[in-house]
C-alpha cells in the first residue's frame, strides 16, 4: 500500500512539471527578450523582427536629415520621417502632447461622431467602390480611388477651423484639413486599418511666409513601401470683383463628374482619367517631401516630431559678424548656426571631430551646420 502511494504520488508530480515548466521557460524567455529590446541589444540571427532595424533606420534619417526653424520651433523634413511615423506609437505615455496636438485629435473625433450620424448623399456608393477596387486590384489601386474622388470637391477657403465632416465637406466645400479628413473617412469606411493612416500637420518653412500650415493624409500600403501622401487641390486664383451670388455657389460641392458619380450615373474610377488634383505618391516624390513636419495623428491620438529651438548663446563669437554662432538646446546639445543668412536651412549631423577627440558621450552630441 505504501509503495502504491508513492506512485501515485510521483505521477502526480511528473504531471504537474509537465504542466509548469514550459510556462515558466516561456515567461523567462519573454523577460529576457524584453530586457534586450530596452537595452538595444537585439539577436542578428535571419528569424529576428524587422521592426527594431526600421526604426533604428528611420531615426538615424532623423539625425542625418534636414531641419527647419520657424517661430521658435524646429522640425524634420516630411520625406525624410517616412515610415518612422508609422513605427512610433501615437499614444505615447512617456510624451506629452502639445496642445496643438490635442486640438485636431478632438476636432477629428468630432468630425467622426458627427459622420457616424450624417453621412452625404451617396457616400455608401463611394465606400462600395472603394471596397471593390481594392479587392479587385489592391490597396495601392483603392487609395488612388479614394484620393481621386475627393479631390473632385471643390477647394473653398475661409472655414471656420473645425474639421468638417464628409456631409458638411461636400454641402460646402472646404479647405486642406477637409480633404484630409475626408479621405480617412472614406478609406476607414472601406475597410482600411487606422493605424495605417495618419494625418500629417505640415509647418511653414519661415516665419511669415506663403506656405501656411498645410494638412495631408498619409498612408502605409504595407510594410515593404514606401508610404503615400494624399495632398489636396490648391485654393482657386482669386475670384474678380464682379462674380454673381449664382456663380460663387457653383464654385462649391462637388463637380459635375462627383454627382454624377455619387447618384450612380457615373462609375467612380471615371475620376481617374482627368484627375482634378495632385494624385497620390510616394512621400519622396510628394510635391510635400520638404516641408517641415510638425504632428502626426489620427483618432487615436498624435505624436510631434518638433522641438523647442536652440536658446541662448552658448558662447560669443569674436570673428564678428560673419561668424557661426554656437547654442545649446534643452537637452545640452550644440546647435552650430549660420548667421549671414536671415532664415538658415539647418542640417543635423553627427560632429565627427567631437566623436573621434571623445569618445563615449560625444557619440550622441549633435550639431546643425547652415546650408
Amino acid at each position: 500500500m505504501p509503495l502504491a502511494r508513492l506512485l501515485r504520488c510521483f505521477l502526480q508530480c511528473s504531471l504537474a512539471a509537465a504542466v509548469l515548466l514550459p510556462a515558466v521557460a516561456g515567461a523567462a524567455s519573454l523577460q529576457a527578450a524584453s530586457q534586450r529590446y530596452a537595452s538595444g541589444t537585439h539577436g542578428s540571427d535571419a528569424g529576428e523582427s524587422t521592426t527594431p532595424r526600421a526604426l533604428k533606420a528611420g531615426i538615424e534619417r532623423l539625425r542625418a536629415g534636414t531641419w527647419w526653424e520657424a517661430n521658435r520651433k524646429i522640425r524634420p523634413e516630411l520625406a525624410q520621417v517616412g515610415d518612422l511615423m508609422f513605427l512610433l506609437p501615437l499614444a505615447d505615455r512617456d510624451l506629452e502632447p502639445s496642445s496643438d496636438a490635442v486640438g485636431r485629435v478632438q476636432r477629428l473625433r468630432e468630425a467622426l461622431r458627427s459622420h457616424v450620424t450624417h453621412e452625404p448623399a451617396g457616400w455608401p456608393r463611394l465606400v462600395a467602390q472603394v471596397r471593390a477596387e481594392r479587392v479587385k486590384a489592391g490597396d495601392a489601386s483603392a487609395v488612388l480611388l479614394a484620393d481621386a474622388l475627393i479631390n473632385e470637391v471643390r477647394y473653398r477657403d475661409g472655414t471656420d477651423g473645425t474639421y468638417y465632416s464628409p456631409a458638411r465637406f461636400f454641402a460646402e466645400s472646404g479647405v486642406c484639413k477637409d480633404f484630409a479628413v475626408a479621405k480617412y473617412l472614406l478609406l476607414r469606411d472601406a475597410g482600411f486599418d487606422i493605424a495605417r493612416l495618419r494625418l500629417v500637420s505640415l509647418a511653414p518653412r519661415y516665419n511669415n511666409t506663403p506656405d501656411d500650415w498645410h494638412v495631408i493624409l498619409v498612408v502605409q500600403i504595407n510594410g515593404a513601401s514606401e508610404p503615400l501622401a494624399l495632398d489636396s487641390p490648391s485654393a482657386p486664383t482669386a475670384k474678380r470683383a464682379g462674380n454673381t451670388a449664382s456663380e460663387a455657389s457653383a464654385s462649391s460641392g462637388p463637380s459635375a463628374l462627383l454627382g454624377a458619380i455619387l447618384a450612380g450615373r457615373e462609375p467612380a474610377d471615371a475620376v481617374l482619367r482627368a484627375p482634378a488634383g495632385p494624385l497620390a505618391t510616394s512621400l519622396s516624390r510628394s510635391g510635400q517631401a520638404r516641408r517641415p513636419l510638425a504632428t502626426v495623428f489620427n483618432e487615436q491620438g498624435s505624436r510631434s516630431f518638433e522641438r523647442a529651438a536652440p536658446a541662448a548663446p552658448r558662447r560669443a563669437s569674436a570673428a564678428g559678424r560673419g561668424a557661426n554662432a554656437m547654442y545649446v538646446d534643452e537637452m545640452g546639445e550644440p546647435w552650430k548656426v549660420d548667421s549671414s543668412g536671415t532664415f538658415p536651412k539647418w542640417r543635423v549631423a553627427v560632429d565627427q571631430v567631437d566623436v573621434l577627440a571623445k569618445p563615449g558621450p560625444a557619440e550622441g552630441m549633435m550639431r546643425v551646420a547652415a546650408r
